[in-house]
């Protein structure tokens, strides 16, 4: 196979983010995952577009905003000429953020951000400059319409006249998937993330990730207004797929694992001053094939790597490159390949995920570590994946710490109404904008 496809399968869900201190421009991580067979109305078969259009309750992440706020709409369509599924999502109104906000250095309140893949335990991480511009949506659900599987996705944003934005006015968006299970852990799949530095990931027609028809979606996002004037943004979510009828295809899967996770609260952890090292011990439940992996650690990191906790034997090491200062600027990547190249994980084996790290300082860095590792995985039996149990303690902690404290089945009822086939409601006929607050 050709090693772009391999890239191309990796950056499907593995979107490793910069360190913390570059928040502004950090790339979003990466997804993991579970099953569960729903059922609902077939895929279109016609070549014209087919709009869902679905009203969300309180996007926003902000315990100030006003209940009545307009609500943004996410609007679902399905091009079944192109085989993709473009979802847009807004008006967001993004308030600017003056020069005079950036002495704001606590980083108090931001309990909201919780569950995010590598961004839990926010409200810990006081003194990183670069969040206050931030604002948080709320949690946007949608269905999966069509009987085929995700090979891809991109981001774009818009004003209401469909000109684009800048890049960097979107700092994140963290698709998930509310009916599968992540593999080593009790929680909800993030099925794919992006940031401002993300390019566009479409995999070869042979490989996909596997959902069904009427499969629970969403998405949230985060916006970094860094100049002079409010913004009236649109999200548009492009997610090419491929028919699974009349089509092999190869099931390709999330993996996730992180050195301190701890489902619906922190991941951070305190740095000593010196040389040391945080680990995790798991198992999987069925084996898997890893494609490829990429890490993500903060400022003074030295590596994350993958072992065999029974043999000692290091299967990865992702090393981080430093400036002069000690600031990580990147994480390793590793490809292994398909089939045969793959990295063969057994099930009911014990593994260890293991961050290193070299604080120069003579202080405790209180929340300054994070070390995990992404994949892209090939389950050796999709059977055998680890059901999602929706009373399962764990999993109802993850779904309450969404963004807006998404509360599951709750929100299924969504109130869609379709468009005439063809047609695409135009901008100005969705809501006024719903305000976004900065985080405090």
């Amino acid at each position: 196979m050709h090693f772009q496809y391999i890239l191309d399968a990796a950056a499907m869900v593995i979107v490793a983010m910069p360190p913390a201190r570059a928040m502004a421009h950090d790339t979003a991580p990466a997804p993991t995952t579970t099953a569960s067979v729903v059922t609902s109305a077939p895929a279109p078969t016609t070549t014209a577009s087919v709009v869902t259009s679905v009203r969300q309750t309180s996007p926003l992440d902000t315990a100030s905003a006003s209940a009545e706020s307009p609500e943004p709409r996410v609007r679902v369509t399905v091009d079944s000429a192109q085989s993709r599924i473009v979802v847009t999502a807004g008006p967001f109104h993004v308030p600017a953020m003056s020069g005079h906000m950036a002495h704001m250095k606590g980083m108090e309140g931001m309990d909201g951000m919780k569950g995010m893949d590598g961004m839990e335990g926010m409200e810990g991480m006081e003194g990183m400059e670069g969040m206050e511009h931030h604002s948080m949506s709320r949690f946007m659900r949608f269905d999966w319409p069509v009987d085929g599987w995700m090979r891809g996705f991109r981001v774009d944003m818009t004003d209401a006249a469909g000109k684009p934005l800048p890049r960097t006015l979107l700092h994140h968006l963290i698709g998930v998937n509310l009916d599968r299970r992540q593999i080593v852990y009790h929680a909800v799949e993030r099925l794919f993330g992006w940031g401002a530095e993300t390019d566009p990931v479409k995999l070869p027609s042979s490989l996909a990730v596997p959902l069904k028809p009427g499969e629970q979606l969403g998405m949230y996002a985060m916006f970094d207004n860094q100049t002079d004037r409010d913004v009236e943004a649109y999200l548009r979510l492009t997610l090419p797929y491929e028919p699974t009828k009349g089509n092999r295809l190869t099931a390709v899967l999330p993996l996730y694992v992180d050195v301190n996770n701890v489902i619906g609260g922190t991941t951070t952890f305190d740095l000593p001053p010196g040389k040391s090292s945080k680990s995790f011990e798991f198992e999987i439940p069925t084996s898997i094939r890893v494609v490829a992996v990429g890490g993500h650690m903060h400022d003074y990191g030295r590596s994350v790597r993958l072992e065999d906790a029974e043999s000692g034997k290091v299967l990865v090491r992702l090393k981080a490159k430093r400036d002069k200062q000690g600031h990580v600027e990147e994480v390793g990547r590793f490809v292994f390949g398909f089939n045969i190249d793959a990295l063969h994980l057994v099930a009911h084996h014990r593994y260890r995920v293991v961050g290193e790290y070299d604080n120069p300082t003579s202080e405790t860095i209180r929340d300054g570590g994070m070390a995990h590792i992404n994949g892209a995985i090939i389950p050796d039996d999709m059977s055998q994946w680890p059901a999602l149990d929706p009373n399962d303690p764990l999993i109802q902690k993850d779904l309450a710490s969404l963004p807006g404290n998404y509360q599951g089945s709750g929100s299924r009822d969504q109130g869609a109404e379709r468009a005439p086939r063809g047609e695409i409601p135009p901008p100005e006929a969705v809501p006024e904008p719903c305000h976004l607050n900065p985080e405090p």
